[in-house]
């Protein structure tokens, strides 16, 4: 089983620093590895090949984000702004199928590591987390609207009773029939 990069046991402001020249996108290797030297020279700079493995599993994530990224606008485009729980569901989707992915890489290794299958746990247990939340949050939603909608009723209907339109006894039969008021 191979160790881990070197990239990674860098101390995280270094390795932040690290995936920022990254993102940017505006440097070469060798040119990242002097900005590192330059920037924390107490601390060792990953070499050349390192820094070239670290940059394309960083790229492969951020493929992977951008394209589930992609596919949430175009929920949103296709569905309309009011799908925000379309899109949750679909980021609940891509969590479930990256922590898939690490569960199947884990599984590929001859050697799992205690720390590794707690990671994998928490990440599932974050996963199921978020679809039970989703679908609170939706309920809510529900709720919410359904409340909303019964009070405009109510108010066109006493609305209606002012204007004459109909006694009370009217009234009270749609209070009753429609709006569940006793």
């Amino acid at each position: 089983m191979a160790g881990k990069s070197s990239v990674n046991r860098l101390p995280p402001v270094v390795k932040a620093y690290i995936q920022k020249l990254l993102r940017e996108d505006r440097h070469t290797l060798d040119e990242m590895i002097a900005d590192v030297r330059a920037r924390f020279p107490n601390e060792k700079a990953p070499s050349r090949s390192a820094l070239g493995r670290f940059k394309v599993g960083f790229e492969q994530l951020n493929e992977k984000a951008r394209q589930y990224r992609e596919q949430a606008e175009a929920f949103v485009g296709a569905l309309g702004e009011d799908s925000s729980d379309k899109t949750g569901a679909l980021l609940v989707e891509a969590v479930s199928t990256l922590t898939y992915q690490a569960a199947m890489g884990a599984h590929e290794n001859d050697e799992v590591t205690i720390k590794e299958v707690a990671a994998l746990a928490r990440a599932a247990k974050a996963t199921m987390e978020a679809r039970t939340l989703s679908l609170k949050e939706r309920q809510a939603i529900e709720r919410a609207a359904r409340e909303k909608l019964l009070q405009e009723q109510a108010a066109e209907l006493d609305k209606s009773v002012q204007a004459g339109g109909m006694d009370e006894e009217q009234a009270m039969f749609w209070r009753k029939k429609f709006l569940g008021v006793q």
